[in-house]
């Protein structure tokens, strides 16, 4: 078990949305942190962890689009 310490107005709030919802403060908190994790893995899992994953995302990129040699020189003339 661990104690939080919130702000007043968030533990209103906890208190209101667990009254509302016929639960403990408690299980208000778990649903939250599990829905919480949830979403974060589901929009992790949509994006590219690997460089070979960015691979079809740029070559529609008006950064990477035409030929790759004038487009390294274009780019190191711009810091000469």
């Amino acid at each position: 078990m661990a104690i939080l310490e919130l702000d007043d107005e968030t533990a209103v709030l906890l208190k209101e949305l667990a009254e509302h919802e016929h639960i403990s403060p408690a299980q208000l908190l778990k649903n939250l942190a599990l829905v919480y994790r949830s979403t974060r893995q589901a929009h992790h899992a949509e994006q590219p962890e690997l460089l070979t994953d960015f691979a079809g995302i740029l070559k529609n990129s008006p950064s990477f689009s035409g030929n790759p040699l004038e487009i390294q020189q274009a780019m190191r003339d711009e810091w000469s």
